[in-house]
Parts: structure tokens; sequence; C-alpha cells
């Protein structure tokens, strides 16, 4: 079939809405009609090139999204034609040994997410002109007004709730939220430091007040960012000027002298060093750190900012997480529950939304820094 989509051919140069040509689903595929998609900064670290290109091909960026399935291939049992889905950047077989261990953030699919082809090592997407090959993203591909996903990559949700809210949920608002909600076990009353207050720190501070966290403290280098901390639930804002030391001196004011609980940093690239250094040295004696920007940081960067002598004598630990640690099936229906009951906040986290045609104008938002919390395009 024939859809329009926003093709990136070359980092840093405007992405071009065309048509193009889409292969029907293989076995355990599905057709999906977008209604929505999230802008995420993730896309905007690719167009930029700040993570690796996966080929030299053109390719559909977009991963948070959430549509109608119009069609399904041979194999495919939780979906059928009609129900509304949410798609995740991960996908997760759900028979591996990290699916069965509740982990399916490492399911083995995922070390195929880069490829820019399906599951069977195949493409769906083609240039209409000459039939040329065109790269899948993360096997969603929502940049688009079609996508052909595997049904290891989606989670049905309720037809009467808005799409342009719910795909949030296959990015951004589970990555953050999850992060402080699944990752560590906050207790009432515990301190946490968010570090970068985007659309990832913004659904964490939500996560944190659910936890009923004792004082949340921003941490942002916009003012915009932190108003907008504030809303979600921050109970003190810091601006970062650039001066770990500082920031960590006004960490310790809040608390006492003591630093917080946790820390979270949802940051990373050119500013990792700083941001993850604030992150570390924001908590406590046997505190713990969350590393959550830190996975699309530029591949020149090696080393974590820390004191090795902090990390023993202070019995500090520092734990990586991606995607949440969410167990989709099980944590993406929750959220949608708990949007449903009025216990999460999606509508203000989408500051603007757009259409395809606005494509470049969302990446320049994104890429001006405190212009959005997050965009969505509606098809």
């Amino acid at each position: 079939m024939k859809m329009r989509a926003a093709v990136l051919y070359e980092q840093n140069e405007p992405l071009l809405v065309e048509e193009i040509e889409l292969d029907p689903p293989k076995a355990g595929e599905l057709l999906v009609k977008m209604v929505a998609t999230g802008v995420c900064h993730s896309d905007a670290h690719y167009y930029t090139g700040d993570s690796q290109r996966m080929s030299d091909r053109p390719v559909i960026l977009g991963h948070e999204g959430a549509g109608i399935v119009e069609e399904v291939g041979p194999g495919v049992t939780i979906v059928k034609p009609g129900d509304h889905v949410i798609m995740t950047f991960l996908p997760a077989c759900g028979k591996c040994k990290w699916c069965h261990r509740g982990e399916p953030t490492l399911c083995d699919l995922g070390a195929l997410i880069r490829t820019g082809k399906m599951l069977d090592g195949t493409s769906r997407h083609h240039r209409a002109s000459d039939g040329a090959d065109i790269d899948n993203f993360l096997f969603v591909s929502s940049f688009a007004e079609y996508t052909v996903t595997a049904e290891a990559s989606i989670v049905k949700v309720p037809d009467y709730l808005p799409l342009e809210r719910l795909c949030l949920l296959g990015c951004g608002f589970t990555t953050g939220y999850g992060a402080v909600t699944n990752a560590v076990h906050i207790r009432p009353g515990e301190t946490v430091t968010i570090v970068g207050c985007g659309g990832l720190g913004l659904a964490a501070i939500q996560g944190a007040r659910s936890c009923d966290a004792g004082k949340i403290i921003a941490v942002d280098i916009h003012e915009e960012k932190l108003d907008m901390a504030k809303k979600f639930g921050a109970t003190h804002t810091i601006l970062n000027r650039h001066d770990v030391r500082e920031v960590t001196k006004e960490i310790r004011e809040i608390t006492w002298g003591e630093g917080t609980d946790y820390s979270f940093e949802f940051v990373g690239m050119e500013q990792s060093q700083e941001t993850q250094a604030i992150a570390f040295k924001a908590a406590r004696k046997a505190g713990t750190v969350v590393l959550v920007g830190a996975g699309v940081q530029k591949l020149k960067e090696k080393t974590l900012p820390i004191s090795s002598d902090e990390l023993i004598l202070y019995r500090k630990t520092i734990k990586g997480v991606l995607f949440g640690d969410a167990q989709f099936q099980i944590d993406i229906p929750r959220y949608v529950d708990l949007f449903e009951q009025g216990k999460i906040n999606l509508d203000d986290m989408v500051t603007k939304e757009f259409t395809l045609d606005d494509i470049n104008t969302c990446f320049e938002n994104v890429l001006a820094g405190n212009r959005v919390a997050r965009q969505v395009i509606r098809f």
C-alpha cells in the first residue's frame, strides 16, 4: 500500500514527508493505522547523529506510537482488526529466559532493534520512486500514516481512551515513571533527586509523588522545565548553572546535610559527565543512583564521573535502568487505569500537538531544550 511518512535521509537535514510503499504484515506482524505519536528526544539523538545510525539507508523514525489495528498476519493471536494498541520500542517474545524472569526489557529480541529490519531480517518500507528499502526504527517507525510492527511490540488498550495521550506510554512516560516505581522501592517520606525535567523527568516526578516521597528535588538548566516540575509534584527546584558543587550544596541544604535517598539522571548525551556527577553526589551515604539518560550518550563517553573512594566508603549503589524496568503487558495497562482514574497526568505532559507535516518544527522544539515537555503528532 502507498502512504505518507517522514523519512530521514541525512543526519542534521530536514526530514522529507513523502509517499512510500508499505508491504503487508507477515507472520507474527500487524498493520497499524497510526492515530498519534509522541516525538521523543531519542528520535532527535538519531537525527543529530548522537546515536549511531543503523545503516546508510534512509529511515522512518518515531517509536512512541499508538493506533488501530487494520490487518493481522498469520499467527497473531493477541489482537484483531479494530483493536487499539500502543507500540513499545522494545519487543518482548514472552519465551526467553529474560521474559520468564519478568525482565522483558532484556528480551533476546532486543538485540535486533538496531538492524533497521523486521524480526525476520527483511524490510516492509520501500521508496515509492524506485523500491529501495527504507529502514524501520525500533520495529515501530511511527512517523508515518501506517506502520507494520511485530506482535511482540504491542500492548492492547481500551478503545474509549484518547490515543493521543496513551501513546506516551510507549516510551517516555513508562521510562520515567517506571524508573521510580519499578527499579527501586521508595518508602513514604524518603527523598528523591530528579536530574533532567523533560518528558522522562516529569513522569519520574509523578512516580515519586505516587510513592509518597517526602522531598522531590528537581534539577534542570531551564527555568521553564522547573516550572513544569512544580506542576507535576516537585517540592523543591534547583537551577543548574553548570556548577556541580553548587547544585550538590543546595541539595544537601534541603536534606539537612545528608543528600537524598535516591537520585535519578534522565539527561545523558553531551551533558552526561555533569548530570551524572550531580546525581552521584546528590545521593546520601548508602543511597542509590539510577542512570537512565546515560543509555543514549555519545559513544565516546565510556566512563562515569564518580569517585571510587566515595562509591566504596559511602556504600553507594549505581543502577542502570532501561525502559523503566517495565513489564509491558502488566505495567502499561496499569498506567492506563491510573490515567483513567486521574492518578497520573498525561494531558499536561503534552505541550503541543502537530501534524506529520510539522515534523521538522517538532525536532527544532526538542533540540531547543526549553520549549516543550512532550509533543504529539495527530494523524
